[in-house]
């Protein structure tokens, strides 16, 4: 394994690196402090050819003008936070309302778009950032620290860790978009959900509290099927969506911190398969309905809707607002301590 650093460019007078990882067979990965962002994962396909599945930019300017949170770490909370506010110890928090009456992915100040620390250690690269008391409106000074590592055996590993001075809610996830063709659109990719229901949500993408089933429905991903099988049905829940963003609960073994499946992704022209793995609550699909990038990405063109899809691992969306959802509270001296894998095949 070889892991080496490159300048990326300046944001605010702070300095933005571009990490690698690689390893002798040519697979690789690259990250950035800017948003501790995933930048890209080249990987072999059934021939052995090797080929980037993530979207992103050749350069810093396309991720400053992007609106897509593409492969950044989304926090302090991932998706949306209805009316921006939610109440802890008896005591309402007001959040930015960056998208209408609601907060989505951390607000303005969200981790996306903040240049963290870094360090290279033995094995992996290290992103470290301290969000201040009061930013985006939630409580507590927390120490976040992101870990990325990559083995022999193609598993890209995130380890989210933070601690927090007052009680808070926290949500991280990584919001890569995935094409495991490298190019096209993911229309024909297969996927498989391993979860019977999923979260119902309204017009505004905010979840109504229940959980339902996904039997005999679009949503049903039980088996492994392409995902343009039934998305251009006549469903409300996928017509407001313009496709899939749904979140799908995952079953995890009681007092067990190792990652429980959560989806499987395969395109079976590279024959690439992805296996996602997290400790984390659920599984948020997301089939990039509304995926439209300011400046050219790598392909050379600016992307579209569907042309990569987000497997994004973290607690339900809306959760300090339903007390039956699994709790996204961290206490004060708590340890928030979380990983997600991805397994390529």
């Amino acid at each position: 394994m070889n892991i080496s650093k490159q300048f990326f460019g300046l944001v605010d007078e702070k300095e933005v690196w571009l990490f690698s990882i690689s390893h002798d067979s040519g697979a690789s990965i690259q990250i950035t402090n800017y948003g501790a962002t995933w930048v890209s994962a080249v990987m072999p396909d059934k021939n052995g050819d090797l080929g980037d599945v993530i979207l992103g930019y050749d350069n810093l300017n396309g991720y400053l003008s992007d609106t897509n949170y593409m492969g950044s770490i989304v926090g302090r909370f991932a998706n949306r936070i209805k009316n921006a506010s939610f109440n802890l110890n008896n005591h309402t928090y007001f959040l930015d309302k960056n998208d209408g009456e609601n907060t989505n992915h951390g607000g303005y100040s969200g981790f996306h778009s903040q240049v963290f620390e870094s360090e290279i250690t033995e094995n992996a690269v290290v992103f470290l950032l301290k969000s201040p008391d009061g930013e985006g409106g939630y409580p507590g000074n927390v120490d976040i620290r992101i870990c990325y590592s990559f083995s022999d055996d193609l598993k890209v590993r995130i380890n989210f860790w933070a601690t927090t001075d007052k009680d808070t809610c926290l949500n991280m996830t990584n919001h890569a978009y995935f094409n495991l063709r490298g190019s096209g659109n993911i229309l024909k990719h297969q996927l498989q959900i391993p979860s019977t229901e999923m979260l119902e949500t309204n017009e505004n993408y905010i979840p109504t509290g229940k959980l339902v089933p996904v039997t005999g429905t679009p949503f049903d991903f039980t088996r492994m099927r392409r995902v343009d099988e039934r998305i251009n049905e006549n469903n409300q829940q996928l017509i407001w969506n313009r496709g899939y963003n749904h979140c799908y609960p995952i079953s995890i073994m009681p007092d067990s911190d190792q990652p429980q499946p959560a989806a499987r992704l395969f395109e079976p022209v590279s024959g690439r398969q992805l296996h996602l793995f997290t400790t984390l609550p659920s599984v948020l699909v997301y089939s990039a309905g509304f995926l439209d990038s300011k400046l050219p990405g790598k392909s050379g063109i600016n992307y579209q809707p569907a042309d990569g899809i987000c497997l994004e691992a973290q607690f339900y969306p809306d959760s300090p607002n339903h007390p039956h959802f699994p709790s996204c509270l961290l206490r004060k001296d708590e340890i928030y301590n979380h990983s997600t894998e991805y397994r390529f095949f």
